[in-house]
């Protein structure tokens, strides 16, 4: 271009550059508006996550080829995929003014090319604000089976789980157990060191088994301080490894505040599904177990086969878990004054005749005694 007059007269030619906009010569969606408005349509009728996902993937194959899609969302703690996950990805972040609502990948096997970027993002836009309602609609539908305060799952939530898991494991001929947990002496919790305590106390717990679980274990608050966990495809070796590892972490927990420092301990019931349990057979069996821990002392795991050796040995001692071996190991009572016989009665010397006879054998014995003596 040529430049203004100098003071000289001369005119001078410079060679400036033209700057455009990234948008004037970025390449543009080409998208027939009615594949836009079919879209926007469709996705409009479903507020289930997976289904969106699934009618946002079909359709967009009219404007550009995707062997598959992820969408991620780590708040929720979400991820689904449709398709096939290939060698090329394109990855965008789902967000609005106010609002993130995840990360969704676009995956095919040849490079995308910049008008297929250019038509992803064009369709991209009729999806935003159906993810976003649908995501609502999951976290309300979460609220309502989950335990406000811990997040551990609640009585609904169990109920329909514990059901749907008991008829698989049946169906599939699949190990199946349950824990029923209460921590010890909650009350006094309450009582000595605040309520405040009490929630703070209930809220780790449920971290610390959460840690100590598998990701296809469940865990619900079946009441108060009572937990159920829920333990599919384990066997009862499983079941009591998961359990004493629970009970071990709770037992390193240490709690303070200006009324002291606290020390909690729990104790578990443990079962294992039979091919005739029904579901309230499963959970009163794992029930029984905790009673028995409770009655044992607490701070212990005692499983199904526990209650079965007890039934059949009421004077056994109390049971220890040897977790090496996956063992049940009955710990017998050292001494007989252990064991609950009338403090009256000397076991070190032997019982005269008369002592050993029933009390009406012995009544009419002192009769008869009478009688001769008159």
């Amino acid at each position: 271009m040529v430049s203004p007059l100098h003071t000289d007269g001369r005119a001078e030619l410079r060679d400036d550059k033209v700057i455009s906009p990234f948008g004037d010569i970025a390449p543009r969606p080409d998208i027939r508006p009615e594949i836009l408005l079919c879209l926007a349509g469709k996705l409009q009728t479903t507020l289930d996550l997976t289904q969106l996902l699934e009618i946002f993937y079909e359709e967009i194959q009219q404007a550009v080829l995707v062997d598959g899609l992820t969408f991620h969302y780590e708040a929720l703690g979400i991820t689904l995929s449709v398709g096939r996950s290939s060698p090329h990805t394109s990855k965008y972040r789902l967000q609005t003014q106010n609002d993130y609502m995840g990360d969704l990948s676009f995956h095919r096997s040849t490079r995308f090319r910049e008008h297929e970027l250019a038509n992803v993002e064009g369709l991209l836009t009729t999806l935003v604000y159906p993810m976003r309602n649908a995501l609502r609609y999951h976290e309300a539908l979460a609220a309502a089976f989950r335990d406000p305060l811990t997040g551990a799952g609640n009585r609904v939530a169990l109920d329909k789980t514990l059901m749907r898991e008991v008829e698989l494991a049946k169906r599939h001929d699949q190990s199946l157990s349950v824990l029923m947990l209460d921590l010890d002496h909650f009350k006094r919790v309450n009582d000595e060191f605040g309520h405040s305590m009490g929630d703070m106390v209930l809220k780790e717990a449920v971290k610390k088994i959460t840690d100590c679980i598998r990701q296809t274990d469940m865990c619900f608050r079946y009441g108060g301080e009572e937990f159920l966990i829920l333990l599919s495809s384990a066997d009862q070796a499983g079941a009591l490894r998961i359990a004493e590892r629970i009970r071990m972490s709770i037992g390193q927990m240490v709690f303070s505040n200006e009324r002291g420092k606290l020390q909690v301990t729990t104790s578990i019931g443990s079962a294992s599904l039979l091919m005739s349990d029904s579901m309230e057979d499963l959970v009163k069996r794992a029930d029984e177990g905790l009673y028995l821990a409770k009655n044992l002392g607490r701070n212990r795991v005692i499983s199904d086969l526990d209650l079965e050796f007890s039934q059949r040995e009421p004077c056994a001692g109390p049971f220890v878990h040897n977790l090496k071996e996956d063992s049940v190991v009955n710990k017998t009572v050292s001494s007989i004054e252990q064991q609950s016989t009338p403090e009256s009665l000397s076991l070190k010397e032997p019982l005269s005749l008369k002592e050993s006879l029933p009390l009406q054998e012995q009544k009419s014995l002192k009769d008869k005694k009478s009688l001769k003596e008159k």
